[in-house]
């Protein structure tokens, strides 16, 4: 049984060629080589049923559990994620 929903899913994605890719079918011929699972994603966008947008790098979530980032960078990601407060680092006792 198929679930009915009310607009397409919004999968965000990092990578414009892919976009571009899904979106534009004149690039099959250049993609042959591409599994099954590509043909999927596009027949879908197609049909309505997914929605790719760009999503900036920079604002990933998970980048704070797989990337090395600066350190402000870092502090705005935990405070995004609501994480820790950061004392300043003169009020570090060692």
């Amino acid at each position: 049984m198929e679930e009915k929903q009310n607009g397409p899913t919004i999968i965000n994605c990092d990578n414009k060629s892919t976009i571009v890719m899904i979106k534009n079918s004149v690039h099959h011929t250049r993609t042959k080589h591409i599994e099954i699972k590509y043909h999927f994603i596009t027949e879908t966008e197609t049909n309505m049923k997914i929605q790719l947008e760009y999503w900036q790098k920079e604002d990933e979530m998970a980048n704070i559990f797989t990337k090395a980032l600066s350190r402000p960078r870092f502090e705005l990601l935990c405070t995004i994620l609501e994480v820790i407060e950061f004392p300043s680092r003169r009020s570090i006792k060692v």
